[in-house]
């Protein structure tokens, strides 16, 4: 049984960064973390991960943020599990003003009795500047899952950079001792077909790093214990 699941996309206003084209600084930098009381300001109250960083753009602050819930499942209106995942970019022109929202992905997953495991994958979803432009790429990659056994996960990855936006979409691979893999299937986006080969290299590694997680090693470990050999 596959989780039932949406993406939504929500671009919000943007203030000016206009001001910003006579600052001197205009190469890519992560700075120091913003505290988790700041964090809270913003209304984020559960952040998983948070990246604090200065292009040319301006001053931007990633933030991934998780919320448990319930839901009601209109289909059977029977209460179900729900995780909201959230990727939230920022943005400010001076270091005295609020952040502001440049856009969020929310990714809401519901799932009836069953395993649910969604979460972000953290370790590559980060901030970076592959094609040294001075403008940062957003990398976002995330899993669900709503099952009662191995099945594979839905895996989402997707970059940002500016107003464009490149995607991978698919399922984790599973590798079960002694049967033949299944799942592993992906689809790239249009957009991201025709990217920069820069782009198109790091959204690959981003996948080959995280489509084999987290059942490619969940056989049975060998039994490594001693031998009744001797009397």
């Amino acid at each position: 049984m596959f989780a039932k699941h949406r993406w939504l996309n929500v671009f919000m206003g943007l203030g000016s960064l206009a001001l910003l084209a006579g600052c001197e600084q205009k190469t890519f930098e992560v700075l120091a973390p913003i505290p988790v009381e700041q964090l809270e300001v913003l209304g984020v109250q559960t952040p998983l991960k948070s990246v604090h960083f200065h292009d040319r753009e301006g001053e931007g602050l990633l933030v991934l943020s998780r919320v448990d819930g319930q839901a009601t499942d209109p289909d059977t209106e029977e209460e179900v599990d729900k995780v909201v995942l959230k990727a939230t970019l920022y943005g400010r022109s001076a270091s005295a003003d609020a952040f502001r929202p440049r856009w969020q992905i929310e990714q809401e997953t519901t799932c009836a009795g069953l395993d649910l495991d969604v979460d972000f994958y953290t370790d590559v979803s980060d901030v970076s500047d592959l094609n040294k432009d001075g403008i940062a790429e957003v990398t976002v990659a995330s899993h669900a899952f709503c099952g009662g056994g191995i099945d594979p996960h839905d895996i989402a990855i997707e970059l940002r950079e500016g107003q464009a936006a490149y995607t991978i979409t698919g399922q984790s691979l599973i590798s079960p001792a002694g049967e033949e893999p299944f799942g592993g299937e992906r689809e790239d986006s249009a957009s991201l077909k025709t990217a920069p080969q820069v782009i198109r290299e790091h959204m690959d590694a981003v996948w080959q790093k995280v489509y084999k997680r987290p059942w490619s090693d969940s056989s049975a470990p060998a039994d490594d214990g001693p031998d009744d050999d001797g009397e």
